[in-house]
């Protein structure tokens, strides 16, 4: 044990060289321990006493809802359980510059018909932008039998572009929602197909 104890104090004097070899002496005449930081990417700025300008250059703009577009078109053979529907935008003097994007496709009552993809020439209707020379999509849609007829609606989003913030937000009133009807063929023609 005492071999042990006698040979601490020479490792803390070893500890205190290695820590004194590792710092640089001040103006003072007192010693500083200084630790080597990897450089970082940019050089920090100093936080701002006032308020903070708006972004101009590289904002997107502020983004608006419209849950129903003003929208028209038809299916194709509304006799048939699988339905091609051409969804078409009926006011091109509202579209904004950057287009309106769809973002929900809809059917009510839930359950009449079920929603799929891109059928015939026009794209899907499904992440489709309104624009100017882009304002057919379209959607296939599978009649689900239920009796009676529905309604698919379609809702977006249209990026207000910088300054134009203020006559973007009320095309959220200016639209005339609009809806496509859809209706369930007769279950005994579709019988008569499936088996003729």
């Amino acid at each position: 044990m005492s071999l042990f104890r006698s040979s601490c104090p020479a490792l803390a004097a070893v500890l205190a060289f290695g820590v004194a070899g590792c710092s640089t002496p001040s103006s003072g005449g007192t010693e500083t321990s200084t630790t080597e930081v990897p450089p970082t990417t940019g050089t920090p700025s100093a936080e701002p006493t006032g308020p903070e300008t708006p972004r101009t250059a590289d904002d997107a703009g502020v983004a608006i809802s419209i849950p129903q577009l003003p929208i028209g078109g038809g299916a194709d053979d509304s006799s048939a359980r699988d339905q091609c529907v051409t969804v078409s935008w009926l006011q091109p003097e509202l579209l904004p510059d950057d287009g309106v994007e769809v973002t929900g496709i809809q059917v009510t009552p839930r359950g009449a018909f079920s929603v799929g993809g891109q059928c015939g020439d026009p794209k899907a209707c499904a992440g489709f932008t309104f624009g100017a020379g882009a304002d057919t999509c379209s959607v296939a849609v599978t009649a689900r039998g239920t009796g009676g007829g529905a309604r698919l609606t379609v809702q977006g989003k249209a990026v207000c572009a910088p300054g134009k913030e203020s006559s973007c937000q009320d095309l959220r009133s200016r639209v005339s929602p609009g809806s496509i009807p859809l209706t369930q063929p007769d279950p005994t023609a579709t019988e008569t197909t499936a088996t003729g």
